[in-house]
């Protein structure tokens, strides 16, 4: 199936739209390009154009008469009445989206300078007398968004079928293929896997560590798609994305004001960075074992009693899917000299559909964003972007550390699918979060319908979290968050109905709730299947213990405290001791119970009765706790 280039022509006048229209269909003729469709489609007023572009998202470019005269509209992104506000109604719903401005007026000039977010701008006079310098330059600018430098030039080079004189040593598969022994592993993946896996001899594809050739072009064309001023790949995941960021921005000793929720590699991150944390304390909802970012207050309070501070990092949108409004926490940093990095890693798609773009880390203004590029959109396991905003960037000493954790023989694989997952965030990412945005709308109104499972949104978040509504917080739809807890099974059980007996592998679970990302991959058969489950679980028709045990969870997880740097306790003498007789005792790991994966007793911490307390009452819930070994914990002599 061929890519299609439609093009949406906004004309006041019916007789002006056919001329357009008949001058570039003529005009496509002239172009032999075999390897994509073009159409037009035409509408005569501002108005409908906006529906057009927020219902269809095949719409690949805008042509917009600026003699139009804007009509009025009762649609979530009607038309105002300036010219201007059409092109910034159209961006607000896909920035991505190129305008291109036709007008009879002389002001061409003036209305370029005047109007952020033109592509380009054609006198209607010269269209009507070429039009295929218009649609010339309409269709190289559809290739360039469609760009995969990378992906396109690795492709050729394995289909040339290149002897192998360099590593890996199975040598295209060969050394699978031959054997009487392991030749199963290459029939199940098939050649493509093995004489794709190179080394990085092959000059032309570029190195990672250097950011050349090939790899280079396409970090710069991701780089444009998320609108920084940089881009980088990293193989081997978020987690060595975010200890990337910390050890070029942090130094021995430097303040860092950090949310308590953030992932694992953020502390360790520190730890390696031999900073000091001021911990953000998380805000637990004991009934159903969630938490929430931070309360902006508090924020507010670490800011003005550490003035010195030179980083904030939080996590963008929490692994529930609730998020915070990010605009608020830059301004707050950067009015106090602060840089701020956020660990966007369940949100790539943040920046690509109106509903979360307020939302977006990259969109309020943060210096630095990671990304997990195969969590919940289009590219492999340990795929990660970083993105750079920071006008006080120092390349040099980032490249350095981002040699200490990059890997000399990275995966090429990996490298692709970062190039193609960017392509189709590009062209079209839109459309497919407005198709799952729709999906899940659908699911939510049905759901509604059942006596005793529900699924959460916005009212009961802010109904569970106090500064939810005071802080502007938001939730990502597509995290769908199920409230189980009036049904009389297990979760235990639950899990087993859906996996066992249904096919259903869900993300994350509490003892009173269920987590189902709807990701880039989510399809709407998947989604009646999810129903059909539920519905069966909400009627009762399905045969399993009722062995329901309601589980006391403390009010609060208790604040960290700490009496030393992280990285003294962490690198200092250490012993293991049952965690249940550490009390008084300084922490020298971390423990951290999943889910949903929030540090309990960080390195440098003196641990109290509440950590024991918290830590007995989740011992019994068969959750994994990483950091006890056989028991024991380790703490400092």
């Amino acid at each position: 199936m061929l890519p299609t280039l439609k093009i949406l022509l906004i004309e006041d006048s019916e007789a002006l739209l056919n001329q357009l229209t008949a001058q570039l269909m003529s005009a496509i003729n002239a172009f032999d390009r075999r390897d994509i469709n073009v159409e037009i489609l035409g509408v005569c007023s501002v108005s409908d154009g906006l529906r057009l572009v927020l219902d269809d998202g095949d719409i690949q470019a805008v042509v917009f008469n600026w003699d139009a005269t804007p009509g009025n509209s009762d649609s979530a992104t009607q038309a105002q009445s300036d010219h201007a506000s059409v092109v910034s109604a159209i961006k607000a719903v896909r920035h991505e989206l190129p305008i291109y401005v036709v007008s009879d007026v002389q002001e061409g000039l003036d209305i370029v300078n005047q109007t952020a977010g033109i592509e380009s701008f054609f006198y209607r006079s010269d269209v009507l007398s070429d039009p295929e310098s218009m649609l010339g330059y309409i269709i190289n600018d559809f290739d360039d968004r469609s760009e995969t430098p990378f992906w396109s030039a690795y492709k050729k080079y394995v289909t040339e079928s290149n002897d192998s004189w360099h590593t890996p040593g199975h040598s295209g598969g060969a050394s699978f293929r031959h054997s009487d022994y392991i030749s199963d592993f290459y029939r199940f993946f098939g050649r493509n896997v093995f004489v794709s896996d190179l080394s990085v001899s092959v000059d032309s594809l570029g190195s990672l560590s250097d950011g050349t050739h090939a790899i280079g072009r396409a970090q710069s064309v991701v780089a444009s798609t998320f609108e920084v001023q940089q881009s980088f790949f990293v193989t081997n995941g978020s987690s060595t994305s975010n200890k990337i960021i910390l050890q070029t921005l942090l130094r021995d000793g430097d303040k860092v004001i950090v949310d308590r929720n953030c992932h694992k590699s953020v502390h360790y991150g520190i730890i390696q960075a031999r900073a000091m944390p001021v911990y953000l304390d998380s805000v637990l909802n004991p009934d159903y074992g969630i938490f929430a970012p931070p309360k902006l207050e508090q924020l507010k309070a670490e800011i003005e009693a550490n003035p010195d501070a030179r980083l904030i990092v939080l996590t963008g949108c929490t692994y529930d899917g609730l998020l915070t409004d990010l605009k608020q926490v830059v301004d707050l940093g950067h009015q106090h000299g602060m840089k701020v990095f956020i660990d966007e890693a369940w949100f790539a798609y943040s920046l690509f559909h109106p509903t979360f773009r307020p939302y977006s880390a990259i969109h309020s203004g943060a210096d630095y964003v990671t990304h997990s590029a195969h969590k919940v959109v289009s590219a492999f396991s340990q795929a990660s972007y970083i993105h750079v905003n920071d006008p006080d960037f120092d390349k040099d000493f980032f490249k350095e550390v981002y040699s200490i954790h990059t890997s000399t023989s990275p995966k090429y694989q990996i490298i692709a699918s970062l190039d193609v997952c960017r392509k189709q965030l590009e062209m079209e990412g839109y459309k497919i979060l407005n198709t799952l945005l729709k999906n899940v709308s659908e699911l939510k109104q049905q759901v509604a319908k059942f006596r005793r499972i529900r699924i959460l949104d916005k009212d009961d978040f802010s109904q569970i979290f106090p500064h939810f509504s005071t802080d502007n917080m938001g939730h990502d739809p597509l995290k769908i968050l199920i409230d189980v807890s009036q049904l009389d099974y297990s979760n235990q059980e639950i899990h087993r109905f859906l996996m066992d007996e249904v096919g259903l592998e869900i993300e994350k679970f509490t003892h009173s709730t269920l987590l189902v990302l709807l990701t880039l991959g989510g399809m709407r058969s998947k989604i009646v299947r999810l129903y059909n489950a539920l519905k069966k679980l909400d009627d009762g028709s399905v045969t399993l213990r009722r062995s329901k045990t309601r589980v006391a969870l403390p009010p609060a997880i208790p604040p960290i405290e700490l009496e030393m740097l992280p990285s003294q306790a962490f690198y200092g003498e250490r012993e293991a001791i049952p965690w249940q007789e550490s009390v008084g005792r300084i922490a020298a790991g971390l423990v951290t119970p999943y889910p949903p994966g929030i540090p309990l007793l960080v390195p440098g911490l003196r641990i109290k009765q509440d950590h024991i307390d918290y830590l007995r009452s989740l011992s019994s819930q068969k959750l994994t706790i990483q950091g006890v070994y056989d028991g024991d914990i380790y703490v400092s002599k």
